[in-house]
């Protein structure tokens, strides 16, 4: 395992340059699923599956929302968005390999989405916390706040602070945890948190993480803040060879208080392509949203 820093990164730019099925690892009469970024900065990146890679990415999210308390008892409500991006597709299917009975809202709509959450007692919403805030707005403003059942959320596909967290925590009254993943690795499942939410612990058997500098390549050591790099070890379809995350976090192996043993990896604290350099200092729009909302303002900003 030493020997893979040897080996050259793969990059978004050569996802790009091989659009789109130059980096397919077996035929497309094998492959059963096509999911794609959204291409906004340019052509999108696409993701290819074979009927294992489905299989695992369904595993990744259902641990994941096992390590939050989900059973097969349970109602979620999955409100990401349906079709090439990965949330919804994601969280459907590792909430039914849970065995949970699934609601598959989508995005939108937010008032029939209010009536399906509390006329089904939903327990478990997976939704981007922006839009989850936005859902406690309308709870509140409505005075339904007091009628749902929710228990948990699962929260991911954009950045948020720890503030944004004790905003829906304290709001909803529930347990708000954060899932990590990339359309190019799998989607999510990738890393998650479990009940002691200091950090997600990433599916090493199925991903190898490595952290490195920006700027050098070189592989940092364990605890060191740095690019997030990441080896497919069992995908067919689009297996990478560390790929460049472009996620600015820290590895760590110390002892978690669940009993589970798998790396973890703080929550990212920026993007190496969104960081500004003002004055010489770095600094993360993440970081901005942290004071807003310690100044009391709502999380929405224009840079």
């Amino acid at each position: 395992i030493e020997d893979l820093s040897k080996l050259p990164f793969t990059t978004y730019e050569d996802l790009r340059a091989t659009y789109p099925f130059g980096m397919k690892s077996v035929p497309l009469s094998q492959c059963v699923r096509l999911q794609s970024s959204s291409g906004t900065t340019g052509k999108p990146k696409i993701a290819l599956y074979t009927r294992k890679d489905i299989d695992i990415w369904s595993e990744g999210v259902a641990r994941s929302m096992a390590m939050a308390g989900v059973t097969a008892d349970d109602v979620v409500l999955v409100s990401y968005g349906y079709g090439l991006f990965t949330g919804g597709l994601g969280a459907h299917y590792g909430a039914e390999k849970l065995g949970a009975l699934v609601i598959p809202m989508g995005t939108g709509n937010t008032k029939k989405l209010i009536d399906m959450l509390i006329d089904c007692k939903a327990t478990v919403i997976c939704c981007t916390p922006s839009y989850l805030l936005h859902i406690a707005e309308e709870l509140e403003a409505t005075g339904r706040i007091n009628e749902i059942s929710l228990k948990c959320s699962i929260n991911g596909a954009e950045p948020w602070s720890d503030e944004m967290r004790e905003q829906i925590e304290r709001r909803l009254n529930i347990k708000a945890y954060d899932i990590y993943g990339l359309t190019e690795t799998t989607g999510p499942g990738v890393a998650f948190e479990c009940s002691e939410q200091t950090g997600m612990h990433v599916n090493e058997d199925h991903f190898f993480a490595e952290i490195i500098d920006p700027d050098t390549g070189e592989v940092l050591p364990e605890g060191s803040k740095g690019e997030l790099v990441f080896t497919s070890l069992d995908k067919e379809a689009f297996p990478l060879l560390r790929y460049r995350t472009r996620d600015i976090c820290v590895l760590s192996r110390e002892k978690c208080s669940c009993g589970r043993t798998l790396i973890k990896m703080a929550k990212p604290m920026g993007r190496t392509d969104d960081m500004l350099i003002i004055r010489g200092v770095n600094v993360f729009p993440s970081q901005i949203e942290t004071v807003l909302l310690n100044e009391g303002y709502e999380p929405n900003y224009q840079i």
